[in-house]
């Protein structure tokens, strides 16, 4: 089968090729591509030349939904049944795969595709890996109801996290240079949205938390934010609960090393979380939080393109006007 791909031949182009699809073998499926996404971060890195052990040319993308057109033996998946795309197994040539997710059809594992519940709209269900990213980080800092939580950059990322974060009760403070961003965030549940900017933006954290939150999210994908971030946690008073340490959550991946001023994060005795990626489980708990409308996706501000105009749609989230990226595989 021939199947449709956006390449990457060298950094910072984008193009379209054809590669060959074989059938599927035991336990595997074929998939015809409904919608993918970009991943905003991750996939420009790529696109830009920054990704470690990324080799030109090559088909990126790690968010693919489509439905099932044909299934090998011992597979459950039915013919016509909405998946979640991973564990993708076809052979790229000439190309390499980085992910390899932007395809028009897919052979995959079938253990490794998540049923879409009926109900959530494609434009929705897409998401699922980047909701299962940031509740992945939300889930690992043990965030609870009642509690004061800063969220500071508010892409995808942490846009969802802020949501995921309000879902379970917590109380939100988002951060953010964008106002736009920041207007999304009060939406999604947000107690409060401040601007980065501001010269007593700790200060005013500071107060409307009653002397710092419990956790800090920094979602900013930057190294240099790391520390200021960490300024928005409240210090664990002597002969306290341990478990009152503020936990420092570096969401999603950052470019470059990772530097720290140690005494200042111990002398306020604050924890360093590093959540990796997502399991399948929080991608099912996204998908479900979709399905009875409590997690709202649709909130972010998205551009719909066909996966034909991908040389235009790419340069758009590098210079960040756009803020997210779907593609149409028609």
């Amino acid at each position: 089968m021939k199947a449709q791909c956006i390449v990457f031949p060298r950094p910072r182009e984008a193009t379209v090729a054809e590669i060959e699809i074989g059938p599927p073998g035991t336990g595997q499926v074929v998939t015809r591509t409904l919608i993918t996404g970009v991943s905003t971060g991750t996939e420009t890195r790529v696109f830009r030349g920054n990704q470690d052990n990324a080799t030109f040319p090559l088909i990126p993308g790690y968010e693919n939904l489509g439905e099932v057109i044909e299934a090998g033996a011992d597979t459950r998946l039915a013919i016509g049944q909405r998946v979640y795309v991973r564990g993708l197994c076809y052979d790229p040539a000439p190309y390499t795969m980085c992910w390899g997710s932007q395809v028009s059809h897919a052979l995959a594992t079938a253990s490794a595709c998540i049923p879409v519940p009926d109900g959530v709209a494609d434009e929705r269900a897409i998401y699922a890996k980047v909701a299962g990213i940031s509740l992945h980080g939300v889930k690992r800092a043990k965030v609870a109801a009642g509690e004061w939580v800063v969220v500071v950059g508010l892409g995808i990322i942490g846009h969802l996290v802020v949501q995921h974060a309000s879902i379970r009760g917590a109380k939100v403070v988002a951060i953010d240079i964008d106002e736009q961003r920041r207007a999304l965030a009060k939406d999604a549940g947000a107690h409060e949205a401040l601007d980065a900017r501001a010269a007593d933006v700790v200060d005013r954290v500071h107060a409307i938390t009653g002397g710092g939150a419990a956790v800090a999210f920094d979602a900013t994908g930057r190294a240099d934010t790391l520390d200021p971030t960490s300024l928005y946690l409240k210090p664990r008073a002597w002969d306290c609960d341990p478990a009152e340490c503020g936990r420092l959550v570096l969401q999603g991946t950052v470019e470059g090393p990772v530097c720290l001023d140690y005494m200042a994060l111990f002398r306020r005795e604050i924890d360093l979380i590093t959540p990796r990626d997502c399991d399948t489980a929080d991608m099912v708990d996204s998908l479900a939080l979709m399905a009875d409308g409590r997690l709202r996706p649709e909130l972010i501000r998205s551009e719909v393109y066909s996966y034909r105009d991908a040389a235009t749609a790419y340069p758009r989230l590098v210079d960040r006007t756009a803020m997210r990226v779907l593609y149409r595989w028609e």
